[in-house]
């Protein structure tokens, strides 16, 4: 597996790009820093092969982190994420590996992913895996198996108004209520169908279908009122896929 570490002083941005990146096939984030002090601190105490740095920072900034690490061996490669273009030059001068404008969309993360795999790991055949993580595509689920007081029922998707993450259990939203399912969200990403049902978030898919308001709220997300009058939150980096499948 190649360590990764992430420094971002927005936690959205950090938990972001931390999910992004834990779908990659061999990667782990072993960490991260909300500020510069505390990404030279933890670099030097875990020992990542690659740092996603933001470059503005409070204290220290992400340049400065970069050079901060010139005595740490080996140094990690450094990956600067950042809103804007015009540290490009500079980044390239503390040798960088690569430059992400946010948000980071999935295909630019995985050619990123790809380059540093070549640089770590240059003598495996073994390619990177899809951002989704496909190896043999499983069959498309008709129905989805669910519990609930100890008995098995079959959902059908149209019943279903999201799934969500909570507490180490996924559970299908319904309007009957709550069930369980022993899918991860990973898994229903990739096996049901994808012009009704939408990952918006980490912790949450939801059926298009059911989405009664759509609500723009902070760092350029968005939030969702389903038709039961629930409320899900939609990630930054997924905004704008959102709004262009629905035409904001």
């Amino acid at each position: 597996m190649i360590r990764v570490l992430i420094a971002d002083d927005e936690a959205p941005a950090r938990e972001e790009l931390s999910y992004m990146i834990g779908r990659l096939a061999d990667f782990q984030v072993i960490g991260v820093a909300s500020s510069g002090s505390q990404a030279v601190f933890l670099i030097k105490e875990l020992h990542p092969q690659v740092v996603f740095l933001d470059i503005q920072m409070p204290g220290l900034n992400g340049l400065e982190v970069s050079k901060a690490l010139s005595s740490v061996d080996p140094k990690p490669l450094i990956v600067f994420v950042t809103a804007y273009n015009d540290y490009a030059l500079s980044a390239f001068d503390v040798q960088a590996v690569d430059y992400l404008l946010k948000p980071v969309s999935d295909a630019r993360l995985l050619k990123t992913a790809r380059r540093l795999k070549e640089l770590i790991q240059p003598n495996l055949a073994e390619r990177i895996e899809t951002i989704l993580l496909e190896h043999e595509k499983a069959p498309d689920l008709k129905r989805i198996p669910v519990e609930k007081n100890g008995r098995i029922k079959l959902l059908e998707p149209k019943e279903i108004l999201c799934f969500f993450a909570d507490k180490g259990y996924i559970f299908a939203r319904t309007e009957a209520g709550n069930f369980i399912t022993n899918f991860t969200l990973n898994e229903l990403e990739e096996r049901i169908n994808q012009r009704t049902f939408f990952r918006c978030h980490k912790s949450y898919i939801v059926n298009l279908d059911y989405i009664k308001e759509i609500i723009p709220w902070t760092y350029s997300s968005y939030k969702l009122i389903m038709h039961n009058n629930d409320e899900i939150p939609v990630s930054r980096y997924k905004s704008k896929e959102l709004g262009s499948m629905l035409g904001l």
